[in-house]
């Protein structure tokens, strides 16, 4: 991973693509930019590692992401990708908690990373837009919670239907 300081009008550009930062006026993501770092990370490096702690949001600026879980026989399974303009991470601006998957670059990246203090310190000097963007984080955690009630559920049906005494009600 290697730190860059790019313009703030490329920046700009960039910023306005992350979907969760389109609700900011000008003013609100340019103040933004002062509390953000950007990071470039090359082909199979790990952004975040499951089962450690991180207190980070990121925002992908450019190129795609691998989210991996660990499987049973210690092999990466690929879950996801993250795309150009997608944000991941946000749990770590409210929990302690463990992370649950390994992001890694799935080529060259650059993500605009945004630490806990420096989030919270931003939301204090502008609140207004704090508050947008801690409904979208809102928003967005809660459409990833009604995605893995849905995964569940199919799951279950599954097992389900490979008992002998549900196949028969079938």
């Amino acid at each position: 991973m290697r730190i860059i300081d790019w313009l703030d009008s490329y920046l700009q550009a960039k910023i306005d693509k992350i979907s969760i930062f389109q609700y900011l006026d000008d003013s609100e993501k340019k103040n933004l930019l002062r509390f953000t770092h950007f990071h470039e990370y090359r082909k199979d490096e790990k952004i975040i590692t499951q089962g450690e702690t991180s207190y980070s949001f990121y925002a992908l600026i450019s190129g795609k992401l691998d989210v991996t879980i660990n499987g049973e026989n210690g092999k990466q399974l690929l879950i996801s990708h993250i795309n150009e303009g997608e944000f991941f991470g946000e749990t770590g601006i409210f929990d302690d908690g463990q992370r649950t998957a390994t992001v890694s670059a799935a080529d060259t990246v650059q993500v605009l990373v945004i630490e806990r203090n420096d989030f919270f310190c931003y939301i204090r000097m502008y609140p207004k837009a704090g508050v947008k963007l801690l409904m979208l984080f809102v928003n967005g955690l809660m459409k990833k919670l009604n995605a893995s009630n849905k995964e569940l559920v199919v799951e279950k049906e599954t097992t389900l239907n490979k008992i002998p005494f549900f196949q028969d009600m079938a």
